[in-house]
C-alpha cells in the first residue's frame, strides 16, 4: 500500500489529470449470476442494480487509467444514478 497523508500534507500529483467528458465503454452480456429474478410473479430475470454500479465502477476505472500508475488505483466515493431501464439476460 502506498503512502497515506495525514491533515494538512499536500496530495500527490497525478501524472495526468483527466478532462471533463473523457469517458470509457465497457460491454457485457447479462448472465444469471447478475440478475434478479422474483420467480412466480411473472417477470423476467433483468440485470439487478447492484450490478449495474459493479460495472460503472470498472467502467469508471478504465477511463482512469492513462492517469494512474502502474502502482496506482482508484475507487469510487458515491454513487447516484436512476436504473430506468431492465436488461434481459442474454442482452448488452
Amino acid at each position: 500500500m502506498g503512502p497515506r497523508l495525514t491533515r494538512g500534507q499536500a496530495p500527490i500529483a497525478m501524472k495526468s489529470r483527466p478532462r471533463p467528458g473523457q469517458a470509457a465503454e465497457l460491454r457485457f452480456v447479462v448472465e444469471a449470476k447478475q440478475a434478479i429474478d422474483f420467480s412466480g410473479d411473472g417477470m423476467p430475470a433483468v440485470l439487478a442494480t447492484p450490478w449495474l454500479i459493479w460495472f460503472m465502477e470498472h467502467t469508471a476505472r478504465e477511463a482512469m487509467l492513462p492517469h494512474l500508475e502502474p502502482t496506482e488505483s482508484t475507487v469510487g466515493a458515491r454513487v447516484e444514478i436512476e436504473h430506468l431501464a431492465p436488461t434481459p439476460l442474454g442482452q448488452t
